[in-house]
Order: C-alpha cells, then sequence, then structure tokens
C-alpha cells in the first residue's frame, strides 16, 4: 500500500479548507511550531514519470540517513531531539524537529515516520522560516550544522536549478513542483513496489520548501 493511503492523516487532509490550515502550522502564522505540517497539496497520486529514483537520502549535521532504514531512536541518540507522536494504528505518525541557520536565514527539518515505516525515517520536510516563526522548545537546534541532499537543490535554488537537476516535474501547482517515481522490486524473492516523491515549494522563484518521501510496500 502507497504511503499516501496508508497515513491519510500525514499526507491527505479530506476536510473543508479551514480544517486544513488549523492542522498545517505555518511557518509565517505566529504559531508556535513543533509537529510537521500536513502535506495538503495533492488529493490523488499522480501516475509516476520520473525513470528514476530520486532523493533516498540525506546527512544532517554530518549524519547519514537512509530512508526506509535509519530508525528514528538512532537519531534522537546521536542528533539530540525530542521525538513527537501522534494518532494510532494507520494513521499514526512520529517526528522529530531540527533547526538551524545558513547564511539566507533560519530553517526548519523534520523527519518523520509513520505506521507503515516499522520505527525507521521515511519521510522528511525541509523549510525555510521566516523571521516571525516561533519554534516550540522540543525542537533541537543544530547551529551551524548543515542538511546536504545527493542532489543539487537546496533552499534557495533558482527554479532553473531545480528543473536543471530534476527536469520536469510530474504535476505543477501553482508554485509547487511536484515528481513522482515509481517501480517494481523484489525482496526475499517477493515483489514490492516502490515509490519515491519529491515536492518542492518555490516562493519569489527560488526553493522555499523539499518534502520527500520513500515508501516500499506490497
Amino acid at each position: 500500500m502507497n504511503r499516501f493511503w496508508a497515513i491519510s492523516g500525514l499526507f491527505f487532509v479530506a476536510c473543508a479548507t479551514s480544517a486544513q490550515s488549523a492542522s498545517r502550522p505555518s511557518s509565517s502564522s505566529g504559531q508556535v511550531i513543533w509537529e510537521p505540517p500536513a502535506w495538503t497539496f495533492l488529493h490523488e497520486i499522480p501516475k509516476a514519470t520520473v525513470s528514476k529514483q530520486m532523493l533516498a537520502t540525506l546527512r544532517v549535521s554530518g549524519f547519514p540517513i537512509t530512508l526506509e532504514n535509519t530508525k528514528m531512536d538512532k537519531v534522537s541518540s546521536t542528533l539530540g531531539g525530542s521525538i513527537g507522536q501522534k494518532g494510532d494504528a494507520g494513521n499514526f505518525e512520529e517526528w522529530l524537529c531540527f533547526y538551524g541557520t545558513d547564511p539566507s536565514g533560519r530553517w526548519v527539518l523534520w523527519l518523520e515516520s509513520g505506521e507503515i515505516d516499522g520505527g525507521t525515517v521515511g519521510s522528511f520536510q525541509w523549510q525555510r522560516l521566516d523571521t516571525s516563526a516561533v519554534l516550540d522548545g522540543r525542537c533541537q537546534m543544530l547551529g551551524d550544522a548543515k542538511v546536504d541532499l545527493p542532489i543539487a537543490v537546496r533552499l534557495g535554488t533558482v527554479e532553473a536549478g531545480v528543473l536543471k537537476s530534476l527536469g520536469r516535474p510530474t504535476v505543477r501547482r501553482g508554485d509547487r513542483l511536484v515528481y513522482v517515481h515509481e517501480h517494481q522490486e523484489s525482496i526475499r524473492g517477493e515483489p514490492f513496489d516502490s515509490s519515491n516523491i519529491v515536492a518542492i515549494l518555490l516562493r519569489a522563484g527560488r526553493v522555499w520548501e523539499i518534502d520527500v518521501s520513500k515508501t516500499t510496500s506490497s
């Protein structure tokens, strides 16, 4: 089952617009930021158009993280931070919240895990913070540490750089570029479907937010 269907509370909000706004803390809303935003920009999974997997790893403060492999508690014990939790069964999710600075300002990073991930990091959201944003004390400060991705896209990358690195998006929703990859693979002789989704939000023509998920399911 795909992550978008298995963890509907994280990736879909099937309710009114006002409820969507309440469930998605904004970096400019004045709310104290702790929980990761819900993915409200897709109401169905578009047919995959990207031929190869795009993003399944990252490094945070030099610590390597592999989606669907690195355990949340391992990240917490290495980098610090409190693991937040909510929901149960198919709606269960947990997360770690980190923040830091770079020459362009502050940013926040959520590492996330749902019921389908079995305690591993299955997705992440990395976004710029407005100057007025207030972070919860449970978010862990990483100081001048970097978030390194294995692609030439970062916060602040111009749109042309995104298109050069990732190509034409699967779908575009205003300033949001969504890339979808899927392939089948065999694990211990059993067939599995693997998906990798990368969503880029642009603001003033530059990357403001990067959302990534990886899901392998039967």
